[in-house]
């Protein structure tokens, strides 16, 4: 077996034993073009590298999901002991009127430490919200530049850029710095976690896409996140761990992975694509080898010419248009759904640590049921999981917005927290799943990380939005919030069963000629 990364013409036996089949074989038609997917029927659908790929993505959603909640710990509001003092709804002016020895404190937040947001207490929520503006400049930008230069090196630096402004807002000696922080954690966030989902889900074989995007919940990341909040209790300490532990991945990453072979094609970059084929058949243990004349043979489908999008093409369609509005509405509730319970979560029955676990801890059996869904039931896909997730959530926030009506009643408090749990837990990792399989699986390899880059932006928005939204509810009305989220995501449920395919198993476009044919790909 050769080095990965090796170029040879010469190798072209398997051993049935491995699964894969003969590449010559299976390529002989220079005349014919033929879809990328084939491809994994030789480098393996799901070997691996592609596990490997699965663990590296975990890692790296432990610093991308420790700085998304930074504020939601940061901005745990102290309560004094005395009742009248507690009664007061500004928490900077609670925490001046109340002595030091009855303030009662979960975490060490931003609004304790002396001068740096108090005495305005709306600073924190408009940082979330910088953050969030930060997110999404980072996903379009990232989306652009990682359909033009490359999925592997955006990336990359955008995991280095998240570690570095991660570093910085520990270190911040004011709440300006903070502030240049949080908007810079935002940014590479944004850079990295579209063109990231983008690069994983090329690498993989059509039968297990969806098992790449599980990659990408934050099921473990929100209860580490959560652990580590619980033992320093203080915000300084919180954000340096947190960026301190997930430092060595950047090493990993650059060490590992490889471009996207399927992008270097249609950048009609024949060698490089070998090379990184022949990397992922060494990780999987294949002894197939490509060079650049056997891909030129495999007459892979591509644009007619070298084309450069942007996010105005996702529009400029028929069916690119209607998909793209249903996308829309349904990223703005991806973060907004979790964001207005997340960012008020002292609103929920219990401690806000157990709450933020419990809210992972949740979540852990739906990587199973959405696997179990995939290998074993044909009727089930990409649109039933979207229309019944999104269907769930709206039915619990509605349960959440009628049991409000009773506020004094703690059993009602319960089955609220209960509620607010299960809808935000489905939207969040179901939904999510779906919505981003759709993102990816409706659109041309040339246009697809402008595509999640674009609609990462939406989603940002809808993060942004919910800290203010969470500030509505205190001067309008107490569920404000959830009944303006709830909205949106009934919005998107009826967008998506007038328009959406099914895409499940199918081969996802290389080229818009495939969309646009009324091939459901």
């Amino acid at each position: 077996m050769q080095s990965p990364g090796g170029v040879s013409s010469s190798s072209s036996e398997h051993s049935a034993s491995d699964g894969s089949v003969n590449c010559s074989d299976d390529f002989k038609d220079p005349v014919k073009s033929q879809s990328f997917e084939k491809v994994f029927d030789v480098i393996k659908q799901y070997g691996r590298y592609q596990f490997l790929t699965f663990l590296l993505v975990q890692y790296i959603m432990l610093n991308s999901a420790g700085n998304y909640l930074f504020v939601s710990f940061a901005t745990l509001k102290p309560e004094c002991e005395i009742g009248e003092v507690n009664q007061i709804p500004d928490v900077c002016s609670r925490i001046d009127q109340c002595p030091l020895n009855r303030t009662r404190s979960p975490f060490y937040s931003l609004y304790q430490d002396n001068g740096f947001v108090c005495p305005h207490s709306y600073l924190p929520n408009h940082m979330q919200t910088l953050q969030a503006v930060g997110s999404g400049i980072g996903a379009l930008l990232g989306g652009h530049l990682a359909d033009s230069y490359g999925r592997k090196w955006i990336t990359n630096s955008g995991a280095f850029l998240m570690t570095l402004f991660g570093f910085v807002g520990g270190f911040s000696p004011n709440a300006i710095l903070l502030f240049v922080a949080m908007f810079g954690m935002g940014l590479a966030y944004g850079i990295l976690i579209d063109a990231l989902m983008t690069l994983t889900t090329e690498q993989v074989g059509p039968k297990y896409r969806i098992i790449q995007t599980l990659a990408f919940q934050w099921t473990v990341s929100m209860q580490v996140a959560a652990l580590i909040a619980w033992l320093v209790r203080d915000w300084r300490k919180y954000l340096l761990l947190i960026n301190g532990v997930c430092s060595p991945v950047l090493l990993l990453m650059y060490l590992f992975w490889v471009e996207s072979p399927r992008w270097l094609i249609q950048k009609r970059r024949y060698s490089e694509a070998a090379m990184a084929l022949n990397r992922i058949a060494w990780w999987n243990r294949v002894n197939e080898r490509f060079d650049e004349t056997k891909l030129k043979n495999m007459n892979v489908k591509s644009e007619k010419k070298e084309q450069t999008y942007t996010f105005a093409d996702l529009f400029a369609h028929k069916h690119l248009f209607s998909y793209s509005i249903v996308m829309i509405l349904s990223a703005l509730t991806v973060e907004l759904c979790g964001g207005v319970i997340i960012f008020d979560i002292q609103i929920l029955a219990g401690d806000p640590f157990l709450n933020m676990v419990l809210y992972g801890v949740l979540r852990l059996w739906t990587p199973f049921f959405i696997v179990f869904v995939e290998t074993h039931s044909s009727s089930v896909g990409r649109r039933s999981l979207f229309l019944y997730s999104q269907a769930f959530s709206i039915i619990c926030y509605l349960g959440v917005i009628v049991f409000g009506l009773v506020p004094n009643v703690y059993s009602a408090k319960i089955i609220r927290t209960v509620l607010a749990m299960s809808g935000a837990m489905v939207n969040s990792s179901i939904f999510f799943t779906a919505y981003k399989q759709y993102s990816m699986e409706l659109y041309p390899t040339l246009m697809r990380a402008i595509a999640v880059g674009t609609f990462g932006v939406v989603e940002r928005i809808g993060g942004g939005l919910a800290p203010q939204l969470v500030s509505l509810n205190s001067f309008a009305w107490s569920d404000a919030a959830l009944c303006i989220t709830t909205v949106i995501m009934a919005a998107s449920w009826l967008a998506g069963l007038a328009v959406l395919p099914e895409t499940k198993n199918e081969d996802i476009p290389d080229v818009v000629e495939d969309r646009e044919n009324g091939s459901v790909m």
